[in-house]
């Protein structure tokens, strides 16, 4: 069963997308899809991508991604 993709809002007006798998979470971000796999740390939701720079932690209904050096603080978007 394959999970419906998550969108988060970083900021005032980015918009990612995210589907979590046990072991990956696919990211779209600025039109482009990235893998990042999921790594065993101290946080739940912890994945990984460490070519494209791209680290992602989700907690519920947050999401902190950090892009090499941005970081990214970004919600849950509840659709009906």
């Amino acid at each position: 069963m394959a999970a419906r993709p998550s969108t988060y809002l970083c900021g005032e007006d980015l918009e990612v997308k995210v589907d979590f798998t046990p072991r990956k979470a696919q990211l779209h971000l600025r039109e482009k899809n990235y893998t990042l796999q999921r790594v065993k740390s101290a946080h739940d939701g912890h994945y990984v991508n460490s070519k494209e720079g791209l680290d992602l932690l989700a907690n519920k209904g947050d999401l902190q991604l950090r892009e090499g050096k941005n970081q990214l603080q970004c919600k849950l978007q509840i659709t009906p």
